[in-house]
């Protein structure tokens, strides 16, 4: 009969299984309370899963072996399971400790009226965080795969939300669900923006920052036509080379505008080769002369060709654009081109001669300086 008589450590671990739910509510609890991602959840939920898994740790622990490849599965689904329930990682972690914390507690209490020597109580917690180490990888492995699949779907569910927005495609009832799902403000402010990426040069970084948050939000970004595009609360512009262009600000239910003005003012960019971010500030009338290439072509017929195609031709319309540019201040332009004056008289002179044009009349000012814009655009290499 002795033969048959249980070891000291089948005794400890014994009344560690027999107080297995004792030690899981008081490891939910805990965990409710101290980590948002479990107070979220019913104790009943979190239990379950809880105690088989210290069940298998502890069945582990007497048998003195390795977690099996079944009970490695087990862990790994508790971790997919968390995963899918919104509990971060770390905050399963911190509730594994709470959980090891109490089994300790448990196998020290039973050692202690067992009156088992140190020396089986230090092998056992040896063993445990032996245990404790290969499941922390089962269920780091389930978790981050869980994650990688949500953020993959979340990034293309933002995506596919982000281009039906800029596009105009999404019904008013349709807009205020996906607004309320991503915690935007209908009646907020955004900008659309869109860019044209060469393969050799990185993706420029649009940022968005987001109310009642410290943490930047992610942007809202997609592709279109192959061009990066997205809308941002609020922008922020870095110096860069690459055409960024920002349609004006609006409504969530009128960014599609904001969108195809972007577009025309990215198109606008490349026809003038203007680098930077860029908005309707910076281009002013470019937009329409980009558009327009007809009335361009023959304003430029009527006020340029004239002209030649000379050499004092050119310096002719440089000198009647920086005119034009400067407020038509006759000094001004004079500083700008390092010349005198009288010389710039002189030139516009000629300019009015030439052509027979009147540059002190606002319309024909406006024409000409169409037709040379329209010029530079597409005499541009």
């Amino acid at each position: 009969m002795s033969a048959h008589r249980p070891t000291a450590k089948q005794r400890m671990i014994g009344r560690v299984l027999d107080r297995l739910p004792e030690v899981t509510a008081r490891v939910v609890a805990r965990a409710r309370a101290e980590m948002p991602g479990y107070a979220e959840l019913s104790a009943v939920t979190i239990a379950r899963s809880t105690e088989t898994i210290l069940t298998r740790l502890a069945h582990a622990l007497l048998d003195a072996h390795p977690l099996t490849p079944d009970d490695l599965a087990a862990i790994r689904d508790f971790g997919e399971t968390r995963a899918h329930q919104g509990i971060s990682l770390a905050e399963i972690q911190n509730g594994w400790r709470i959980a090891i914390r109490e089994i300790l507690a448990e196998l020290t209490a039973a050692a202690r009226a067992a009156k088992t020597a140190d020396r089986l109580l230090l092998d056992m917690t040896t063993d445990l965080l032996d245990l404790v180490d290969q499941a922390t990888i089962a269920y780091s492995a389930g978790h981050r795969d869980v994650e990688i699949a949500l953020a993959r779907n979340d990034e293309q569910f933002r995506a596919d939300f982000t281009r039906a927005l800029l596009l105009g495609t999404l019904s008013p009832a349709d807009l205020q669900v996906r607004a309320q799902q991503f915690e935007l403000d209908p009646e907020g402010e955004y900008c659309a923006y869109r860019a044209r990426i060469p393969a050799d040069e990185p993706t420029p970084v649009v940022s968005q920052r987001k109310k009642r948050s410290v943490q930047p939000s992610r942007p809202f970004t997609t592709t279109i036509d192959g061009d990066l595009a997205g809308f941002v609360e609020i922008t922020r512009r870095t110096e860069t080379p690459t055409p960024i262009a920002y349609g004006p600000p609006t409504r969530l239910a009128d960014l599609d505008r904001s969108f195809r003005l972007a577009t025309r003012i990215l198109t606008t960019a490349q026809l003038f080769d203007l680098p930077g971010p860029l908005d309707l500030d910076h281009v002013g009338l470019l937009p329409a002369i980009a558009a327009d290439t007809d009335l361009g072509a023959e304003l430029a017929r009527r006020y340029l060709d004239p002209l030649g195609h000379t050499e004092t031709a050119q310096t002719l319309i440089a000198t009647t654009a920086c005119f034009l540019d400067t407020g038509m201040r006759v000094d001004t332009t004079a500083d700008r081109l390092v010349v005198h004056p009288n010389t710039v008289r002189y030139r516009l002179s000629r300019f009015e001669e030439l052509t027979a044009t009147n540059l002190r009349s606002a319309g024909t000012a406006l024409q000409i300086w169409w037709a040379i814009q329209y010029r530079r655009a597409t005499s541009h290499d």
